[in-house]
């Protein structure tokens, strides 16, 4: 099976410095299933950005060893069509993958070519995966590329077999797409991937997995 770590789900993604930033233009826009997503409007932009958030049953292992699963991200990963690892580097921490997402017709397809790194802290064992597009691979035929991805995820351990999912991202799109459409990626994509995590994450394949680039926390 394929891996690289830090799938990318078409727009989860930003660094979290620039969220650090937009805290205070957070807005809550849905809170439903156990899923919280606020938005934010990006400086200078006409684009908004998004943090979802949601608690599953997982160890962190379990969590990255989904996200690095790049053959199942169409199981869970809304509108995505087929994520492909190209590169990977230094025990799978550095990765770079197309992820190609269905859109409506008569809009075709698009694909991000995204490449990141995951992190963990040592101290409090928070995991992070942050990703940002890059432009030095070709536009395949038929497909629309997205002029700009950046996004995360954070892991964070909080005990009893519970882990709080943070997914984080903003993309620009080419003016003419349609609000229907910006809405999708606002709102609809984290919130039924979210959904769709809560339910494959229980699967054995992801809690039984090990890997030795992710370590577990001891609660007293």
């Amino acid at each position: 099976m394929k891996k690289v770590i830090g799938l990318l789900m078409l727009l989860g993604l930003f660094s979290q410095q620039l969220f650090a930033a937009e805290l205070k233009n957070m807005k809550l826009i849905l809170d439903k299933q156990g899923i919280k997503i606020w938005s934010y409007q990006l400086p200078d932009s006409p684009y908004y950005g998004f943090k979802a958030v949601t608690t599953v049953k997982s160890s962190l292992t379990g969590m990255v060893a989904l996200i690095t699963d790049t053959e199942s991200a169409d199981q869970w990963l809304y509108r995505t069509k087929e994520v492909v690892a190209l590169s990977r580097e230094d025990n799978d921490r550095n990765f770079t993958v197309r992820v190609v997402t269905s859109f409506p017709w008569p809009l075709k397809d698009r694909e991000a070519v995204v490449a990141g790194q995951i992190t963990q802290d040592p101290n409090n064992m928070l995991v992070k995966i942050d990703s940002h597009s890059v432009a030095n691979h070709p536009v395949r035929d038929g497909y629309e590329r997205m002029p700009k991805v950046h996004g995360g995820w954070e892991f964070r351990a909080l005990g009893n077999g519970k882990v709080e999912v943070t997914m984080t991202g903003h993309a620009e799109l080419d003016l003419y797409v349609p609000a229907i459409i910006r809405n999708i990626l606002l709102q609809e994509h984290p919130y039924h991937s979210l959904l769709a995590l809560q339910k494959i994450i229980g699967e054995p394949r992801f809690q039984t997995a090990r890997l030795n680039s992710v370590n577990e926390p001891v609660f007293n």
